[in-house]
């Protein structure tokens, strides 16, 4: 028989159902129905099972536009809009401004919807959850108008490849993908010394060097310097997006004209000039520095484990990704078994991401992409639109407001209202939050005069905003 654990009252669950709640919410975006009672009988072989690269191919991200296409198409429409601005129809001008960020705004929504879909639908989700939190490390943003149009490609093609494999192969994929060039202005960096930058008289930027050593890979307190910060920019002189797809297909694009010139030197270690090879051996260096293993270890921790993981977590972390040389499925295998998640099933406040996506799940509702628009907007977190290369907070204390609650528990009447004629609430409960609940949101949700007034109690509920 099952060992039971007192959860609180008078009620009691069983171990596992405890732990299948976990999984399904720490490792995954919430239950869907009848997934709790799946997930029961192995709760941790349920999230190893999905570390598997067969869940990088999506058929419904697969009809959408590559990067190259995205980069091309969207470059196409600034210019085309840039030309009407020079036309000098001042009524042209207005109407094709109008036309282009229309067209960039429509086919943003429909990519942030299929991100979203993907999430509600999916059989793994815990791999989805990986995806969203690499591409939430390495943020672009759609805040910046340039970005606007590959932010979508940039999760699919430079993140989600490589979420089990090697942290140097999503370090270089995130630092050269044209989205991050252009995001973080590498796209106009020049070497002064280049042939480009003696003719130009320009110089270098060091936005992406320096997000690459505070944000991708060793933290603020990570060790580097400023002239780090120079010698990184240096390197990534020359890359760039390929606008007139004369690459190698990928959006990718090194010119050696505005590439800075000669041998640079970054934590003591000389790189010999070499092109566009410089950044990328440098890159891998900075994936195995110890620095990099704890920083990685410290954001995995304060995700899955708590807002201020224990200090022995982050070291087990550490240690996991030092011995594996920094790939990641090992790593996540040390996650899954650490006993710190496994006794506290509500240690994490869901951001809006996640609040919305378990709603969707919970509740079997179909939400189409304006309706999806308008609760990411109500909740303040627009999917791809981070407010800065940061990206979102991982601490609930940033999410949870008395006016941020008040507009959850207007979402979860929506929901309910558009879905109770359908559900009954007590099912809904015993396969969503019923392992963890307490004994007055057990009696609020029983006691409720009708079934919407249930499932918005059962939706706004403290155990169903955590995971």
């Amino acid at each position: 028989m099952p060992p039971c654990r007192r959860i609180t009252g008078k009620r009691y669950a069983t171990m596992s159902s405890v732990q299948a709640f976990i999984a399904a919410n720490r490792f995954g975006f919430g239950a869907r129905p009848g997934e709790l009672a799946v997930i029961a009988r192995d709760p941790m072989g349920w999230a190893l099972a999905q570390l598997d690269a067969r869940h990088v191919p999506q058929p419904a991200l697969q009809k959408l536009p590559s990067t190259a296409e995205a980069l091309r198409d969207g470059l196409g429409l600034l210019q085309r809009a840039k030309q009407s601005k020079n036309s000098g129809d001042a009524d042209a001008q207005r109407k094709m401004l109008r036309e282009t960020v229309k067209t960039l705004r429509d086919d943003y929504a429909e990519e942030a919807a299929a991100r979203t879909q993907l999430a509600i639908q999916s059989a793994a989700p815990f791999f989805e959850r990986l995806v969203q939190f690499w591409s939430n490390h390495f943020t672009v943003s759609a805040t910046k108008r340039q970005s606007l149009t590959l932010v979508a490609a940039f999760e699919r093609d430079a993140i989600r490849p490589h979420v089990m494999g090697n942290f140097a192969d999503l370090l270089l994929a995130s630092s050269r993908h044209p989205a991050m060039l252009v995001y973080l202005d590498n796209a106009r960096s020049i070497g002064p010394n280049s042939p480009a930058g003696k003719r130009r008289n320009k110089g270098l930027n060091e936005n992406l060097a320096r997000e690459i050593l505070e944000l991708h890979s060793l933290g603020v307190n990570g060790g580097y310097t400023q002239e780090d910060v120079i010698a990184l920019a240096k390197m990534l002189t020359g890359w760039t997006a390929d606008a007139n797809g004369t690459g190698d297909g990928s959006g990718f694009l090194f010119m050696n004209l505005l590439h800075e010139p000669g041998p640079k030197k970054l934590f003591g270690k000389t790189y010999r000039a070499g092109g566009v090879q410089e950044a990328e051996a440098a890159l891998r260096d900075l994936a195995r520095h110890p620095s990099a293993a704890a920083f990685v270890a410290t954001k995995l921790a304060r995700h899955f484990v708590a807002d201020d993981p224990p200090a022995a977590v982050i070291r087990t972390l550490q240690n996991a990704y030092l011995r594996s040389g920094g790939d990641l499925r090992p790593v996540y295998k040390t996650l899954i078994a650490l006993p710190e998640i496994w006794q506290a099933p509500l240690g994490k406040i869901k951001t809006p991401n996640d609040y919305i996506i378990s709603l969707l799940r919970a509740s079997g509702m179909t939400a189409d992409i304006r309706l999806l628009a308008q609760a990411y907007q109500s909740l303040n977190q627009i999917p791809f639109s981070a407010p800065s290369p940061a990206g979102w907070s991982d601490r609930g204390a940033d999410w949870i407001g008395g006016e941020a609650l008040l507009r959850r528990i207007e979402l979860a009447e929506s929901v309910a209202r558009a879905v109770h004629t359908t559900l009954d609430p007590q099912s809904v409960f015993a396969e969503t939050i019923a392992p963890v609940a307490s004994e007055s949101t057990r009696q609020a949700v029983r006691r409720a005069g009708s079934r919407a007034e249930a499932l918005t109690l059962l939706f706004s509920s403290p155990e169903f905003q955590r995971r």
